[in-house]
């Protein structure tokens, strides 16, 4: 696929208003999910007030599954993109882990594997490997959520158990590799962040994609600026 970049304006577009949209309302209704399901099992509030906190959690869990079916129905090709680049693995892919995109040295001064970054695609071999995790958890946590709400009674506790604890912890171990790893990493390129999450266009300049995408910069990105040559007499 062919992505255009105008090269007056040095942007180049990486974002489609549908990615904007799912990752918005979805790491938007994560972290409410996350403070009203906490509260209610980790907390000794009144039973009153973890009611309330379980009633919201049921209605923006019910806004965080029909953002997901909305992505897959409205904008099956931008889901189809995203998972072809996320499963097409290469050698400078695998190569990303053995310096971790040379991350430990940048910030934190540890000679960690070689100096170099292999040239990396639309997504490094990390990022790569957390998304296909986080897409993982956002289907499962989304269906064990309703099954232990709608199907409860029918579930036995041999059942249940096991479900309710992978319900509970797989969102707070998730949560946490967001906040320590995703959330810092990504701002690291202020513009995919301010891409991803303005209004408007989700574009980015092309000095971002070209250094921290060099290999998709080059494969799928084509220049719509080409003129005609003047006719010489």
């Amino acid at each position: 696929m062919k992505l255009n970049v105008c090269p007056t304006e040095e942007r180049i577009l990486r974002y489609h208003a549908s990615d904007k949209i799912f990752h918005g309302v979805n790491a938007i209704t994560w972290f409410i999910l996350l403070i009203t399901g906490a509260i209610v099992y980790f907390s000794n509030a009144p039973d009153a007030t973890k009611s309330g906190l379980m009633f919201a959690h049921i209605v923006v869990g019910l806004i965080f599954t029909i953002n997901i079916i909305s992505y897959l129905l409205m904008a099956p090709e931008r889901f189809a993109v995203t998972m072809k680049n996320l499963l097409e693995w290469d050698l400078n892919s695998i190569l990303w882990f053995r310096n971790l995109g040379g991350y430990p040295r940048r910030f934190f001064h540890i000679p960690f594997g070689p100096v170099e970054v292999p040239p990396q695609g639309r997504y490094n071999g990390g990022q790569k490997m957390s998304y296909l995790l986080f897409f993982f958890f956002i289907f499962t946590l989304c269906i064990t959520g309703w099954l232990l709400w709608v199907c409860a009674p029918l579930i036995g506790k041999g059942v249940f158990k096991p479900m309710f604890y992978f319900h509970v912890w797989g969102g707070v171990i998730i949560t946490v590799l967001v906040v320590c790893a995703h959330i810092p990493l990504a701002l690291l390129s202020w513009s995919h962040v301010t891409g991803l999450w303005r209004f408007g266009s989700g574009t980015i300049s092309v000095e971002a994609a070209q250094h921290h995408t060099p290999l998709w910069f080059e494969r799928d990105v084509v220049r719509v600026d080409i003129k005609e040559p003047k006719n010489q007499s």
